[in-house]
């Protein structure tokens, strides 16, 4: 996600759109609870940083915890559609959605994602996982302690999974994803309410333009988050591009936002993850929404 705005910034499209840009140190989380990542959304709202890409679950935590007075709304979204992932052993029986109920889950780590998965799983109107505590993911799916882990398609903090091999006690074994692919919001661009509307939409449109460059022009992002990220490789940030990209560009394309669609991933985000359910105007500028579609004409 973050390769957009690096090629934004290298092909001189916040420039264009009259914008000088500054990239500024991540907010780290103090822990990888829901709860901890809302340091992200909190530091946009402190005056941090105007503007960041998180997900939507962190910023209704954020919410939640603040009774809807955090000042930082969306103002473009990433991910068209949910990347909640289920990874399962190569060698299992398990090869749809819709083989994965009654499956034992890991909860890890970043506990949050087990809940992303059950609430995609209900969402689809399938049966329940058998979520169970777990330690590393490749100790977990190798000893067949758990059977799925669940995280995003492209999520990088575990590259492991994102090539597709594990290893436990020596042997290595593949590993099959296997997407839920709802159609709800879970990244995007956030702005805190005090940058005015015109900087806010000029953003929003070197965003999006920044993935039409990266998506044609690959070489480009990649310089800049390279000299800003020495220690990811190359191949590793391609390989995270390349599982994005169909989520990002599940028409319509990245940043365009719809008032439909928010109020399914409020709706859903909220019941997964034992939120507040907040007015649509609370989470995102509606101002920036998409206009609605007359219906066809009989």
């Amino acid at each position: 996600m973050h390769l957009a705005a690096f090629a934004a910034a290298e092909g001189g499209l916040f420039a264009d759109h009259g914008l000088e840009v500054e990239f500024v140190p991540v907010v780290k989380p103090p822990d990888y609870s829901l709860s901890g990542f809302t340091s992200r959304v909190k530091a946009v709202a402190d005056g941090h940083a105007d503007f960041a890409f998180t997900a939507v679950v962190y910023l209704l935590a954020a919410q939640t915890e603040a009774a809807g007075r955090v000042p930082v709304r969306f103002v473009a979204t990433a991910h068209q559609r949910n990347p909640i992932t289920g990874y399962v052993r190569a060698d299992s029986d398990f090869r749809t959605r819709e083989d994965l109920p009654g499956a034992r889950t890991a909860r890890w780590n970043m506990p949050w994602f087990a809940d992303e998965y059950a609430g995609s799983l209900h969402y689809l109107g399938l049966g329940a996982p058998v979520v169970v505590d777990a330690g590393p993911l490749d100790q977990a799916l190798g000893s067949g302690h758990v059977e799925v882990a669940p995280a995003w398609l492209e999520d990088s903090t575990q590259p492991r999974l994102a090539g597709m091999t594990l290893q436990h006690l020596g042997v290595a074994f593949g590993i099959r994803a296997i997407a839920l692919g709802i159609p709800t919001y879970s990244t995007g661009l956030v702005a805190a309410d005090r940058v005015p509307l015109d900087v806010v939409t000029a953003m929003r449109e070197a965003f999006r333009a920044g993935h039409e460059l990266q998506r044609t022009h690959p070489e480009v992002g990649m310089a800049g988050f390279r000299r800003c990220f020495p220690s990811v490789s190359e191949e590793y940030a391609r390989l995270n591009w390349s599982l994005y990209e169909p989520n990002a560009f599940d028409a319509p394309a990245p940043g365009q936002m719809d008032a439909a669609r928010w109020q399914e991933t409020i709706a859903h985000t909220a019941r997964a993850h034992g939120l507040s359910v907040f007015p649509g105007e609370r989470v995102y500028r509606p101002e920036l929404l998409a206009p609605t579609r007359e219906p066809a004409a009989a």
